[in-house]
């Protein structure tokens, strides 16, 4: 049986991927990233709603951001010597430890890399890289710079344009927190100030200021890349976001075919001159009648089990294609399109008072693929429903009383 390892912070991004892996009926291993209790500094094991799954065999626990733990407990606890196992990262920082520790790890496991080179999809994360390497095929970008914060200094040119978007350079250094639209040099010398304070990894970080252009439709496509061909089967147009810590995370979004070629051939150029062997997700957006490129992220990106949920399953074909099998869906397209709900995102806003429970209910019943609720692998759903009433309860006290 095939082992499968999957790593990440959110559940239903894991969960995602556990579901598509085990179509072809894995062995599945989670690693959670976590916390330190403040208390005892001891790891919080709290188990998580994924790990509920009739899929998933094993939960182990590791510390947010913490590398060299993350890949002691690889070769420590996850090495098969009779088989190699795929790892499937879930977020940028799994993503780029995995990555920059490549040269330990191939012997033993398959998992996202460029020509198996250590460090080249953590080169390839640098968002002003990515945007030259987009106007290079034909792509729209916003124009930008690059700050620099080190040690709370930095310098703002002259040159910058008002309103602009600040966002970090390399997001795996906890791009949620960097993320601001910024109207003037004073919101801006705001932001660039507070950014050391709210997080220590901010003492020294480059960001990336851009022309802030005004999205009319926000999009998304994930693909697998064997590192020659490209496949993209389908779009992803997000209809609603997500606020707070989620922010630009989609709570309900609408995948559907492919039709542009001439767009899906520059993205499917994009890839292909990186060399990037793996599943990705391409984040573009349309202002003004133009579509500009955003971002790339080398994973699984969070809305990308709507994909298997219509019948593509790129964590499976990365699999095949690693072990040299032939991948009898390598051109399947998506050909009917599908509204689907990320409840987590959408529960959190609920909680948060982002969304009212009507909101709430309309967005379930107006989706037809679900995140969560499946009826195949109903344990989670039922332990997400039991967080779902506990905090129905508290929500209400604190409408209530202010508490």
């Amino acid at each position: 049986m095939k082992k499968v390892i999957v790593i990440g912070q959110g559940f239903t991004g894991r969960l995602s991927i556990v579901r598509s892996v085990a179509q072809i009926g894995c062995d599945i291993t989670l690693i959670v990233l976590t916390h330190r209790n403040k208390t005892n500094g001891g790891l919080i094991e709290d188990k998580p709603i994924d790990a509920y799954s009739k899929y998933v065999n094993r939960t182990l626990y590791c510390e947010t951001y913490n590398k060299e733990m993350l890949i002691d407990l690889l070769l420590t606890q996850c090495v098969d010597p009779n088989q190699k196992t795929f790892i499937f990262p879930d977020n940028d920082f799994s993503a780029a430890a995995i990555d920059q520790s490549l040269d330990v790890l191939k012997d033993h496991f398959y998992c996202p890399n460029i020509n198996w080179k250590q460090g080249a999809v953590v080169e390839w994360m640098n968002k002003e890289r990515q945007k030259q390497l987009a106007q290079e095929v034909g792509l729209h970008v916003p124009n930008s710079l690059v700050i620099e914060i080190k040690d709370g200094k930095y310098i703002i040119p002259d040159t910058i344009s008002y309103p602009c978007f600040a966002k970090p350079l390399v997001s795996l250094v906890g791009a949620k927190l960097g993320l601001k639209k910024c109207n003037n040099r004073m919101e801006l010398e705001k932001h660039l100030t507070q950014l050391p304070t709210l997080n220590e990894r901010y003492r020294s970080i480059k960001l990336l200021v851009e022309d802030f252009k005004k999205i009319d439709r926000e999009f998304a496509l994930l693909g697998f890349s064997d590192g020659q061909e490209v496949v993209i089967p389908g779009i992803i147009e997000i209809l609603q976001l997500a606020h707070g810590t989620h922010f630009g995370v989609a709570v309900q979004g609408k995948v559907y075919p492919a039709d542009d070629n001439d767009l899906i051939d520059k993205f499917s150029k994009l890839i292909k001159k990186i060399g990037f062997a793996g599943v990705f997700d391409i984040d573009f957006y349309e202002s003004e009648g133009l579509i500009y490129f955003a971002e790339i992220n080398m994973r699984f990106g969070g809305s990308g089990y709507a994909y298997t949920k219509t019948g593509v399953n790129l964590p499976v074909m990365m699999i095949k294609s690693f072990l040299g099998e032939n991948i009898d869906d390598l051109n399947k397209k998506i050909v009917q399109s599908a509204t689907f709900f990320n409840e987590r995102m959408a529960f959190d806003d609920w909680y948060n008072g982002y969304m009212s429970t009507k909101a709430f209910l309309h967005l379930k019943k107006t989706s037809q693929i679900n995140f969560i609720d499946d009826e195949n692998d109903t344990q989670p759903q039922k332990v997400f429903m039991r967080d779902f009433r506990k905090k129905f309860f508290k929500r209400t006290v604190k409408q209530l009383f202010g508490k």
